[in-house]
């Protein structure tokens, strides 16, 4: 009896100090939870173009890349840009142009992926007795909101027609009232997308300009704040791959795609079809090349460089910014390197 209770004692100290030794080299409850809980990405599902993030999680592409993805819609970019700021999520879809003036504003935000390049996605549509973009002189156009992409897109396509910044008179519109506005007298143009363009041609409006008209001025990306790249790269990794394969899978399956989408976003199958073929989507070559330095404008650096510049001569950016640290190629190299 003697023996076998030190037997048992032994087996019960051999037990907590093995117990002890787990629990000290398991992670605390705590950073489990900072670190394995799901990725939040914020991004506007009333644009076709990222709502592919959709087919991504119903495919079970995020599950089979051994990511957990938490979604958080919005109908406009300016509230996704918001709920990023808050910290409520860890990344964003966006355009290029917001994702400059975040790290301006001291949240350092790098580009992990090129979504789309807007070609007649993004437009400006006016009343029907304007012909030209030049027509919009000294009258009233809307736009998303002072120091966003979609200021910079419209002053842009007027310069391009000689009308000056001091010209012109901006309202804050929302691209999905544009149309309730133009209706109203409030506006005579407006900076819009999806569905509204085409509800707003058949009321009689005319499209005056489009982001084609300066090839790369308007680029939608994912970005991930650079403390979760830093932390969770591997889970950044598997949601650009993720994201890719719910692209191809849109190619290949293109009904049913267009299914979750409609089904995710109650937009109608119409407006997502025409918002998707306003855009040229990168594959995976061109995002790589996207991410180098060179003088196409479908460089990052070289819209970059062009968004910098205008700003910064407006005052609206104190600097120019190291568009280094906000371009991070390594996730796109590295799946041409798994491939």
């Amino acid at each position: 009896m003697k023996i076998r209770g030190y037997v048992t004692l032994s087996i019960v100290i051999l037990s907590v100090v093995l117990c002890l030794f787990i629990v000290g080299c398991s992670p605390t409850e705590g950073n489990e939870s900072e670190n394995n809980g799901p990725i939040k990405i914020a991004f506007n599902n009333q644009w076709p173009g990222y709502d592919q993030i959709y087919i991504a999680q119903e495919k079970g592409f995020f599950e089979k890349n051994g990511v957990e993805v938490e979604l958080i819609s919005t109908n406009d970019g300016v509230k996704t840009a918001e709920i990023y700021r808050n910290e409520e999520a860890d990344g964003l879809f966006h355009v290029y142009t917001d994702i400059i003036f975040l790290n301006s504003e001291g949240i350092p935000t790098k580009i992990v992926y090129v979504d789309d390049y807007s070609d007649t996605a993004d437009v400006i549509v006016g009343k029907k007795e304007f012909k030209t973009i030049a027509d919009l002189k000294d009258k009233k156009i809307g736009i998303q909101s002072v120091n966003t992409f979609s200021h910079l897109f419209v002053l842009s396509l007027l310069e391009n027609e000689g009308v000056k910044e001091g010209e012109i008179e901006f309202k804050q519109v929302l691209a999905q009232d544009v149309l309730k506005e133009l209706e109203a007298g409030t506006i005579v143009a407006g900076h819009t997308w999806e569905p509204t363009t085409s509800l707003a041609v058949e009321k009689g409006y005319k499209i005056l300009g489009k982001a084609g008209d300066i090839p790369g001025i308007i680029t939608d990306v994912l970005a991930f704040n650079a403390k979760i790249i830093e932390e969770r790269p591997e889970d950044v990794q598997a949601v650009v791959k993720s994201i890719l394969e719910a692209k191809e899978y849109l190619e290949t399956n293109k009904e049913e795609s267009l299914e979750i989408m409609v089904r995710s976003t109650g937009l109608s199958k119409e407006a997502i079809e025409e918002g998707i073929n306003g855009v040229y989507v990168p594959n995976l070559e061109e995002n790589i090349a996207a991410m180098k330095d060179t003088e196409k404008t479908t460089s990052l650096y070289t819209s970059g460089r062009r968004i910098s510049d205008f700003y910064t001569s407006r005052g609206q950016l104190s600097e120019i910014p190291k568009l280094d640290e906000i371009i991070e190629p390594k996730f796109v190299n590295n799946i041409e390197l798994q491939d």
